[in-house]
């Protein structure tokens, strides 16, 4: 019996669309499940120590799946880009996500299961006070980290990074993240919105822990995006917490 060739199978892959709205920029972008050549490509930075190169395997797989023209990764804020990563997860495999956590009080292990769906978005405010006082004598002009932003505060860490442990190199990168979040440096002098990094590193590491705060404060006070918390209760030892969801295997 001669089979009969019915068509080409490929036009059915992947052929579903789904479209999705960031909480920061507002942007409507089209996008597709991740498929498993795409996947198998993030599992080459399963091992990878370096944080910037596990970032651009995340930004390659996320541009590599939005259909959108024009869409530019290096602009979105950090929080549009960790909510597009969880509408991919929930469009690929689902909105149920099983996971094993590690009880803070008696250490026992139990399985968790989080619907992805019911999860908190919080829409960026409109009115945001972009502006935060350190002192009578200088205040700081603030914005929002984007992807670009990020990168290049890796990438300056990493070039000074040499002799650092992976405890110092981390909590480096968290003060270069916010310093170059600063858009402007205010002092009776003006606005200087020609700072360095440098400068803005020095401004954060020449103040007090408290003057500190106040800079990670606004982050926290303006925040938006999935909250990726949930309130969970060992069935050991009956004991409630609020605890981040694991992202280990969030894909796999």
């Amino acid at each position: 019996m001669v089979k009969k060739k019915t068509g080409d199978f490929k036009k059915y892959l992947n052929v579903y669309e789904f479209e999705t709205t960031f909480p920061g920029s507002g942007e409507t972008i089209k996008f597709k499940p991740i498929t498993t050549s795409q996947m198998k490509k993030l599992l080459i930075y399963e091992d990878e120590k370096d944080p910037n190169k596990v970032e651009d395997a995340l930004d390659d797989l996320i541009s590599s799946t939005v259909i959108t023209e024009n869409f530019d990764i290096k602009k979105m804020y950090l929080q549009d880009r960790f909510f597009l990563l969880v509408e991919l997860r929930k469009k690929t495999k689902g909105s149920s996500y099983k996971f094993q956590l590690l009880c803070p009080y008696c250490k026992s292990q139990s399985m968790n299961i989080v619907d992805l769906d019911k999860l908190i978005v919080k829409r960026k405010e409109d009115d945001i006070n972009d502006i935060v006082k350190i002192s009578d004598d200088i205040a700081v002009r603030m914005s929002f980290v984007t992807r670009e932003m990020q990168s290049q505060s890796i990438e300056y860490v990493n070039n000074m990074s040499e002799g650092l442990t992976d405890t110092q190199k981390l909590s480096e990168i968290t003060i270069a993240t916010h310093a170059i979040a600063i858009n402007s440096i205010i002092t009776e002098d003006g606005e200087d919105e020609d700072a360095s990094l440098e400068d803005k590193i020095f401004l954060i590491n020449n103040i007090t822990q408290g003057k500190y705060e106040l800079i990670r404060g606004w982050f926290e006070t303006y925040d938006f995006g999935t909250d990726f918390t949930f309130s969970i209760k060992c069935s050991h030892c009956n004991r409630e917490d609020i605890q981040s969801i694991p992202i280990d295997n969030f894909f796999f």
